[in-house]
């Protein structure tokens, strides 16, 4: 059965989940009280219900900006008006503009030149800082200069206005993983399996040895077993809907799992091939260095411990949001 989450419920869970547990459920009852009494009397003066419920939405004004109020935090760094959009423009910035454009630099040297894999990588981290450095400093000093210097109407042309509509509805964003999200999940779990089938299989001339193809079928089954298992994991998240307990902890087991065969075999010498060989044989290199194991076991912690941390983060924030949505209702 599809429910409806009205407008405001959808105005109360944005401001309330931006609040901490200790305050978040009274603003919650505050503000719905509030909207109730406005649009009872709207609908006594003669208003549509659904017009009297959006009219006392928008003279509310822009959650995040009234969230920020109950919050009692300042926004002097650009300040009050211009903070909530500036924070929007950042995000989406950093989030989507920063990663394409040094994915794009760095598959073009890729494509175009003859660097090694650490001059490319230091090549993606050096851009990846340098790049996000503009974007906050010109964004931040765009922002502050139009409220400083702009006329009341050039700051309001800035600042995109806030629209009810734009409401985000608690049961997509938590009750339902989001389309990109499991997208994203469900490919890097497919690239990194595939990689691994590659490597075990062996690469051939042309590629990279990394991973030993000696290693044993059975270890060899379970390293591929247990990603795809991760795979599945998320899939089964957006069948149910949500992230409940036993898939969440599920997937958070499996990467433990993961982690535990992935350092066993690296501790015991038997997942990695001979690098320092396999790279001088590949790029000439003469350097006497070896491949630290402890570096290698930090970071298959870090990696899945991340996914571990995650899964748990976002079922804790489900039931959360659950709860101040609950709040009045």
């Amino acid at each position: 059965m599809t429910t409806t989450t009205s407008l405001t419920d959808r105005y109360v869970w944005t401001v309330s989940r931006q609040l901490p547990d200790e305050i978040g459920p009274d603003v919650a009852r505050e503000l719905r009280g509030a909207l109730t009494e406005t649009i009872e009397a709207k609908v006594a003066a003669g208003t549509d219900p659904r017009e009297a419920e959006l009219a006392a939405v928008r003279e509310l004004g822009d959650p995040d900006v009234l969230a920020r109020e109950y919050l009692g935090r300042p926004s002097h760094l650009i300040g009050p008006r211009f903070y909530a959009e500036w924070v929007r423009v950042l995000t989406f910035l950093l989030s989507f503009v920063l990663p394409v454009i040094v994915l794009v630099t760095v598959g073009v040297q890729v494509l175009a030149t003859d660097k090694g894999v650490g001059a490319l990588i230091g090549t993606g981290i050096g851009l990846a800082v340098q790049v996000a450095l503009h974007l906050v400093f010109w964004t931040t000093l765009a922002f502050a200069l139009v409220e400083r210097y702009g006329s009341g109407g050039e700051g309001e042309r800035f600042v995109s206005e806030w629209d009810p509509a734009d409401l985000a509805d608690p049961d997509v964003l938590w009750r339902r993983p989001g389309t990109l999200e499991v997208f994203g999940d469900v490919l890097f779990g497919v690239i990194v399996t595939l990689l691994v089938v590659w490597q075990f299989a062996g690469v051939g001339g042309r590629g990279i040895q990394v991973l030993d193809p000696d290693l044993s079928l059975g270890w060899q089954a379970t390293v591929v077993g247990l990603l795809l298992a991760e795979v599945a994991a998320t899939l089964l998240v957006w069948m149910a809907g949500r992230w409940r307990v036993v898939f969440s902890l599920a997937h958070a087991a499996t990467n433990v799992a993961l982690a535990v065969v992935l350092i066993h075999l690296v501790l015991d010498g038997r997942l990695l091939t001979d690098l320092p060989q396999v790279l001088g044989e590949k790029f000439g290199w003469d350097v006497d260095w070896s491949v630290s194991t402890p570096a290698v076991v930090l970071g298959v912690v870090v990696v899945c411990g991340w996914d571990v941390v995650t899964s748990l983060t976002r079922l804790v924030r489900s039931a959360r949001m659950r709860r101040h949505r609950g709040v009045g209702q």
